[in-house]
């Protein structure tokens, strides 16, 4: 049985709740993926789950990379809600040992930007413990996220004031 490389960013980053949720996982190393962000957007339930999204050539996405077999692979689809949540995608992420081709977990488009919520957060938070990442990054992810919370409610007011200037003139 062939394994796979995967590059977690979010809450698989949790080494124990990983090796629980993917019994045969193998973590291996930290990585970085360039070009893009990390993100929160809103699942079913409407707190953020951590997403990728594409963006400046110089953004980073700290994470790191487990080995993973076939029935792994199965648990995390369904964990991730494969395909209808997250698609899967083949990234290059950089690595001490040098450049590795991993498959990494992305939102499908249409999800809006949400928050997420305080045990997710701290679900996370362990993780980037657990790797030795720059925690300033996850907490910069959050404040970016409400950034756009916040010009998006100021946008979808401002269309609403103009809408409603009209409608009395």
């Amino acid at each position: 049985m062939r394994k796979r490389l995967y590059f977690a960013y979010g809450s698989n980053l949790h080494l124990e709740r990983m090796l629980q949720r993917c019994p045969d996982a193998e973590p291996l190393t930290q990585g970085i993926l360039r070009g893009y962000e990390l993100t929160f957007k809103g699942n079913s339930r409407g707190w953020g789950v951590a997403d990728i999204v594409p963006a400046s050539p110089s953004s980073v996405v700290f994470g790191a990379i487990y080995k993973v077999s076939a029935r792994d692979i199965e648990s995390l689809d369904l964990y991730e809600g494969y395909p209808r949540l997250y698609t899967r995608k083949t990234v290059t992420v950089e690595t001490r040992e040098g450049k590795r081709k991993c498959f990494v977990y992305v939102m499908q488009p249409g999800y809006k930007y949400a928050l997420p919520n305080m045990h997710y957060f701290r679900t996370i938070w362990v993780g980037y413990q657990n790797w030795a990442l720059p925690a300033e990054y996850l907490t910069d992810a959050v404040k970016r996220t409400n950034k756009k919370l916040s010009k998006i409610s100021v946008e979808n007011f401002s269309e609403t004031s103009c809408n409603l200037q009209r409608s009395i003139s």
